[in-house]
């Protein structure tokens, strides 16, 4: 049997979708398996990544943002609030 390469056939048509939502299904599992590895545990829903001192990552749009503690406030790193900041003292 001779294979036709530039023919386009039921089982290549086929093959071509199944690449198509195998791509998708891989993605979103990366994505849970990277979400769950790098979010903050939380204990009976308040943030776990709290009373960061000097330098501590804080802040930024992301579940459960680590926060400072007491006598320390989050200064953004840059204007965008979205990447956070880090602590520094009152």
């Amino acid at each position: 049997m001779k294979i036709e390469w530039n023919r386009v056939t039921w089982y290549s048509k086929l093959a071509a979708v199944a690449v198509f939502l195998a791509t998708f299904y891989i993605a979103f599992s990366l994505g849970v398996f990277y979400e769950q590895i790098h979010a903050e545990s939380t204990l009976n829903g308040a943030p776990a990544a709290t009373g960061g001192k000097a330098g501590a990552h804080c802040g930024g749009f992301i579940r459960n943002a680590p926060t400072c503690a007491a006598g320390y406030h989050c200064v953004l790193k840059v204007s965008n609030p979205d990447t956070g900041g880090t602590c520094v003292a009152d």
